[in-house]
């Protein structure tokens, strides 16, 4: 199946970004509406490996309000877009009984995540907090949080002066993230991008 899903993100907007940040959960999937009678969920793939989904796979469901609920993926199929699949659940066999978990995310524990192979590897919730560098080696700000559901992902920098500057999330305008040092390092400088009003 080739699919170019989202790396596995923890969900932030400015007003969760502390609590997300903290949490001991990552989300890996968004369930977004049933599909059929007979019990299909469609899951909007936060993940960069779908297999988390494969019959067996056990994740958790997190809902609104409370904690997770551990659940057991009995099947899955791909979605033609490449950035969703549709599961079954175990002990889910109609339209009604899945429909409670709509608009739900699923989850895992952050130790499950699969493990980085080196210092140029992050996941995007290890962002924030990080040290941004300019092309000329000079700290120039921090990074608040990556925004990865915009259109064209970007970084949110908090400048010296408290300023805040949004930076595109791509290989043109970061040159390296370095997770071990904290760091970002730009190919431009920060005073070539678009300051937050």
């Amino acid at each position: 199946m080739s699919q170019k899903p989202k790396p596995e993100v923890v969900r932030l907007n400015p007003a969760k970004t502390a609590a997300k940040a903290e949490s001991p959960w990552v989300d890996i999937g968004e369930v977004r509406k049933t599909v059929g009678l007979k019990g299909w969920l469609r899951v909007g793939l936060l993940t960069d490996y779908p297999e988390r989904f494969q019959p067996g796979s056990r994740v958790f469901v997190q809902r609104k309000t409370g904690e997770p609920e551990v659940v057991v993926i009995s099947e899955w199929r791909g979605h033609f877009t490449g950035t969703a699949i549709d599961v079954k659940l175990e002990g889910i066999d109609d339209c009604d009984a899945a429909a409670v978990y709509v608009n739900s995310m699923l989850v895992i524990p952050k130790s499950e995540r699969e493990k980085l192979k080196g210092n140029s590897e992050f996941y995007p919730d290890e962002l924030p907090g990080m040290q941004v560098i300019g092309p000329d080696g000079e700290p120039s700000g921090v990074v608040i949080k990556l925004e990865a559901e915009a259109p064209c992902p970007y970084i949110l920098v908090r400048l010296p002066d408290s300023a805040e500057v949004m930076i595109p999330f791509r290989k043109i305008f970061i040159k390296s993230v370095d997770r071990a040092s904290g760091k970002v390092r730009l190919v431009e400088p920060v005073s070539f991008h678009m300051p937050v009003e």
